[in-house]
């Protein structure tokens, strides 16, 4: 057992899971090169207890295999029994007796190891003993490169120090590699500095100081413990209460908001073990709830000067509390929890009620709430809720100001004299939720209000939840128009209404991409808007009546009227109509600007979170467009990990997705497929281009059909912008040609042909939307015709899309060379091969890299892939080719597969084709 900050950890804990520490392996392997080319070399590996130290060395050693020795030692607790020289004593023995090497003699070693023979006298005993220890490292390590690791350095007696000081000066075999882990000086033992100052200064030594895990990493390690994703919010939870120690966050996957009982155990070890005075204190602090300043701690502990600071040294140098800015704050959340958990009850409303008493006339209304709260003041926790969350709302801090007045309407008392009434402070949930991105609870707190207000006394009022109602339900799963219909009834049709502005304003957004029924109510609120001079109205009607026209000059002025609305809803609100008319015009750079310049509206505004999210979306899109993939990856896992509300976090797993598939990713599509296949939201109608082309990818050309029906008859199709549609009818085309190439027969080239009717017939009912929309239908139109494939890649070469562009001249390519245009196929070719390459789109590459590979005489099939060619071109499905072969129809399928990629070919008739004209495998042109 050991001691982290104050906590008895189990030794050397090794977690079965290993993530976020790629950069640190690297750099041990790479230290471990430099050892063996030039010269012995030193790693120090420095981080707290549980923090993944032993689990990186571990995962060092497995990686080097048999061609390495490794051997590994580690210093006894400070205070045990432990032998000096312990860890030294451990290599050793592994080295003599393990590894069996016996070169000699070694009268010194000898007292510890009689197998070595006679030892020698005491006399000049430690100077010999080091250099007996160096002989039989060096030696060693003449014959095969020697890792040798000395755990735990913070605890290691003289003795060790002293021997470890003298290898690491006087190692000149090349091969040896030294690595030492330790806790930082800081919280451990205090001789430790001279030895790593030492060390760190010396040639070849390479020093690594490992962090906690960031959320993404706590996310990782959670998946794999638990064998499925965790929800974001858990792993922010988890993240949050074990500061990204592995130790910790494996403690915590199966916990709830409790401290398991196992850990809580091992972390009140340090507390418990500190005198009375030192303890009492440490037990006011944890009442704090986190950083507590000086001044506030010295009042509540009732003291000050030279004692309280001895007794907080004491505190700090057991490692139990740090320094943090002017005050003092837990090492860690969990030991604070765990010192907080221990009180009695009577001992935590005291010390709350004291901190409450503290705290009354600071301003600090939200720490006081809380304390007073606990302390059971009712009154006072009211008043001081409500007034912290006017302070979150004016700093932009939404869920802060959430969480205040669900605090507020917990304690609701109709008697006290806050100026408000409980619809009032409903009414201002709802609308902090809808910052906050907390939909769903926010669709809650205007429900609750609705149903507590009279419509016909007060019908504004109504109006303005069944508005704030609306909105949350559009944000949250598509809907609302009904809430802001009946709000529109409520709200008295006068000219000049303002409310009403606001009303038609909102109702027309949400009823986009229906251009026709939004239309009327765009011009009314502009015309309102324009009337009374109100901003937010005229920027709605100047979004809507701007991009019905394609009109960048009324987005500009809404953008100039809406920099004046500091904090205001509609500064995100702006970019996401800028970005999508510039996305269509197929203008990416300028698109991908706005979404940005938008984020960081929304982060500077505390709406991250909720708009930010949906930003992120439009950025993600065109980065990926744009063929700026890695860009689009980290816009897209950054939003991910804010944990964005259901409809944005569905709509960037889908481009993440999307992205994977690109890049050959399989498992992480499929994982993003599986997240979004079944949220039946047309406002998500994009996802079946990911299901359909996920399917193709993984050979499932049945259910990739499957997937492209369902999206033919979903209403969606004919509701959403026509360049959200149609990518999925070019998936779908793909899919069809996929089936032909694996597939053949009268039946299937049938219900192919039927398919690709269909997809011509949705292909007409959409129209085209710009630029953008216009290049998709050129695509898709060349996929059915199998024709007009220099059209597409001109299209795409034009809006600058590389990968589309790729695809094209790929499919261009094949087309050729099936026409026997061999100079033709290889120049498209060649710029695909560049164009994929210079992506990162793999399956891509592959598959140009197939189709341009050079054919012999017999294509470059194999003397089977010959057999089943001439029984291709005698018609025969796979079935009856395996039947003829005696090979199963999947063995069957994948010779068809390489046979097709192999002879460029899309269809099992083109292949019988190409076969008959270059005189492959003897196949004769069949008979009509």
């Amino acid at each position: 057992m050991y001691l982290y900050a104050g906590v008895v950890v189990a030794e050397r804990v090794v977690s079965p899971v290993f993530v976020g520490r790629g950069e640190e392996l690297s750099a041990l392997v790479a230290a471990l090169d430099t050892a063996v080319g030039q010269g012995p070399a030193v790693v120090l590996v420095a981080g707290e207890a549980g923090i993944g130290k032993s689990r990186l060395l571990a995962e060092f050693a497995r990686s080097l295999g048999r061609g390495v020795r490794v051997v590994e030692g580690a210093c006894a607790e400070l205070g045990s029994d432990g032998l000096p020289y312990a860890p030294f004593v451990t290599v050793l023995r592994r080295l003599i007796r393990v590894e069996g090497v016996l070169p000699g003699p070694y009268r010194q070693l000898a007292r510890w190891f009689p197998e070595l023979g006679e030892a020698g006298d005491a006399e000049g005993g430690k100077h010999l003993l080091y250099e007996e220890v160096l002989t039989l490292v060096e030696r060693v390590a003449a014959n095969q490169p020697l890792v040798v690791s000395i755990e735990d350095l913070h605890w290691a007696d003289a003795a060790t120090r002293e021997l470890l000081g003298f290898l690491a000066r006087n190692l000149t075999q090349a091969g040896v590699l030294l690595v030492i882990t330790y806790r930082p000086p800081e919280t451990g033992n205090g001789l430790l500095g001279p030895l790593l100052s030492e060390l760190a200064r010396r040639p070849r030594t390479t020093t690594l100081r490992l962090p906690g895990l960031d959320r993404q990493g706590v996310g990782r390690q959670l998946a794999a413990i638990l064998g499925t994703e965790p929800d974001a919010a858990a792993v922010r939870r988890v993240h949050e209460r074990s500061d990204g120690t592995p130790l910790f966050v494996e403690a915590l996957a199966h916990a709830g908001e409790r401290t398991p009982d196992s850990l809580r155990d091992l972390l009140l070890h340090g507390p418990r073990s500190l005198p009375g005075p030192a303890r009492e204190l440490l037990r006011i602090a944890s009442a704090a709830g986190g950083r507590v300043g000086h001044r506030l701690l010295a009042q509540v502990a009732g003291q000050d000067g030279t004692g309280l600071d001895a007794l907080l040294r004491e505190l700090v140098d057991r490692s139990l509390l740090v320094t943090a800015g002017d005050g003092y704050d837990f090492r860690h959340a969990l030991i604070r929890q765990a010192v907080y958990e221990d009180l009695l009850p009577g001992e935590r409303a005291r010390l709350h009620a004291r901190y409450a008493e503290a705290l009354r006339d600071s301003g600090a209304h939200a720490e006081l709430a809380a304390h007073a709260h606990a302390a059971g003041d009712r009154g006072l926790a009211l008043s001081a809720a409500y007034l912290a969350a006017g302070q979150a709302r004016r700093s932009y801090a939404y869920e802060e100001q959430v969480r205040m007045l669900d605090q507020v309407l917990e304690l609701w008392d109709p008697q006290a004299r806050l100026g408000v009434d409980r619809i009032d402070v409903l009414t201002g949930a709802a609308e902090a939720c809808m910052l906050s991105g907390d939909y769903a609870r926010g669709v809650e707190y205007a429900s609750a209000g609705l149903a507590a207000v009279d419509e016909r006394r007060e019908p504004e009022r109504a109006a303005q939840l069944l508005e704030h109602r609306g909105r949350l339900r559009h944000r949250l799963e598509a809907t609302g128009v009904s809430d802001w219909e009946r709000a529109l009834e409520l709200v008295p049709a006068t000219p000049g209404g303002v409310q009403r502005g606001r009303l038609l304003g909102v109702l027309a957004m949400g009823l986009l991409p229906e251009v026709d029924r939004a239309r009327e109510p765009f011009e009314e609120a502009l015309a309102i808007g324009r009337r009374t001079g109100d901003a937010t109205v005229t920027v709605r009607g100047l979004l809507g009546v701007g991009s019905m026209t394609g009109d960048l000059g009324m987005l500009a002025q809404a953008r100039t009227l809406a920099d004046r609305l500091d904090g205001h809803d509609l500064l995100m609100t702006v970019p996401m109509y800028e970005a999508t008319l510039h996305t269509k015009a197929g203008d990416h750079d300028r698109g991908i600007e706005a979404a940005r310049d938008g984020i960081r509206h929304a982060r500077r505004y505390g709406l991250g979170r909720s708009r930010g999210a949906e930003l992120a979306r439009f950025a993600g899109h065109s980065l990926i467009l744009a063929g700026r993939w890695d860009e689009a990856a980290a816009v897209l896992e950054e939003s991910l990990q804010e944990d964005p509300p259901p409809l944005p976090r569905q709509a960037l797993r889908v481009l993440a997705g999307y992205l994977s598939l690109l890049r050959g990713d399989l498992a992480r599509a499929a994982d993003a497929a599986a997240a979004v296949e079944h949220t039946g939201n047309g406002g998500l109608f994009p996802r079946y281009q990911l299901l359909c082309l996920l399917a193709v990818a993984q050979g499932n050309h049945e259910r990739a059909d499957l997937l492209l029906d369902r999206a033919l008859a979903d209403p969606a199709l004919t509701r959403i912008y026509s360049s959200d549609a149609r990518p999925v009818l070019v998936a779908g085309a793909l899919a069809q040609r996929a089936r032909l190439a694996h597939g053949d027969g009268r039946d299937l080239r049938q219900r192919v042909a039927k398919r690709q009717a269909e997809l011509s017939a949705a292909d007409t009912a959409l129209g085209v939307d710009g630029p953008l929309d216009r290049a998709w239908q050129i695509m898709l139109r060349a996929l059915i015709k199998d024709d007009g494939w220099d059209h597409a890649a001109g299209a795409w070469r034009e809006l600058r899309q590389p990968y589309e562009l790729a695809l094209s001249l790929f499919h261009g390519a094949r087309a050729a060379l099936a026409a026997g245009d061999r100079p033709g196929s290889t120049a498209r070719l060649r710029e695909a091969a560049w164009l994929a390459e210079d992506l990162g789109a793999a399956p891509l590459t592959r598959e140009i890299a197939l189709l341009g590979r050079p054919r012999s005489a017999q294509g470059g099939l194999t003397e089977r892939e010959r057999d089943v060619l001439r029984l291709i071109a005698e018609g025969l499905s796979n079935r009856q080719i395996a039947a003829r072969l005696h090979i199963s129809p999947s063995t069957a399928g994948v010779h068809v597969s390489h046979i097709l990629t192999k002879l460029g070919a899309a269809t099992r008739t083109e292949a019988a084709a190409i076969a008959f004209r270059e005189g492959l495998a003897g196949v004769l042109p069949r008979l009509a």
